[in-house]
């Protein structure tokens, strides 16, 4: 999945290019960086009419922090990569945008709790040495469809940089976790069922996120 969609990021990017060298219309080029819910990441915008740009960016984000799910602490850790081919339409010849396109995302998020005490694990209270160490991933995987608002116009001819946010919304489908233990039960059919009741609860608990919410500030340069 990730090696056709990048064979598509480099069809796309080279499109661009030969846009905002050849186009009438366009504005020329303008590379932008910049932070937010899919990590930190450019991206490359050209212009197609006055108030129609297309932009392509990368993204990416690795780091480990700890979170709780469902009663039980985790060390997670996060490694975000994704890629967005997006038109903005700049209404009213202004900085204030509708955008919409697509955004190809690969994000796992790797689980491992060593409980110290007690835990539940779904209707049942089980022993730190019947439990073991905890391990899953929770995977938001495959090409999805994106709107959002945002403010700032790279391609602005009486400017050379300035700064944009956006702010939308991507539909995934809901994140598949993966949930496992190696304790003394791991073989336990009992306690195999509910394991899988905890890993249910977990997507539960993550099922919001097929909304993925796009949230990012970022700085760009024309030129």
């Amino acid at each position: 999945m990730r090696e056709k969609s990048y064979a598509i990021l480099l069809l796309i990017v080279s499109v661009l290019l030969s846009c905002g060298a050849g186009c009438s219309d366009s504005g020329g080029l303008a590379i932008s960086g910049k932070a937010g819910t899919l990590g930190l990441g450019g991206e490359l915008t050209t212009g197609i009419t006055s108030n129609v740009n297309a932009r392509v960016g990368l993204n990416v984000l690795d780091f480990d922090y700890d979170d709780e799910f469902d009663e039980v602490e985790y060390d997670v850790g996060l490694d975000f990569s994704s890629f967005s081919a997006l038109v903005d339409w700049h209404l009213f010849d202004s900085s204030f945008r509708i955008s919409g396109g697509l955004i190809s995302m690969d994000h796992t998020l790797d689980l491992d709790a060593t409980p110290s005490g007690n835990v539940n694990i779904g209707d049942t209270e089980y022993t730190p040495a019947q439990i073991g160490t905890l391990s899953g991933d929770v995977e938001i995987d495959g090409i999805a469809p994106y709107i959002g608002i945002g403010w700032g116009d790279p391609m602005d001819r009486n400017k050379r940089w300035g700064f944009y946010c956006d702010l939308g919304v991507a539909f995934t489908d809901s994140p598949d976790v993966a949930l496992s233990a190696n304790g003394t039960l791991a073989s336990d059919p009992a306690f195999q069922a509910n394991l899988a009741k905890e890993r249910d609860e977990i997507e539960d608990n993550l099922e919001p996120f097929k909304f993925y919410p796009v949230l990012s500030l970022g700085v760009f340069y024309r030129f």
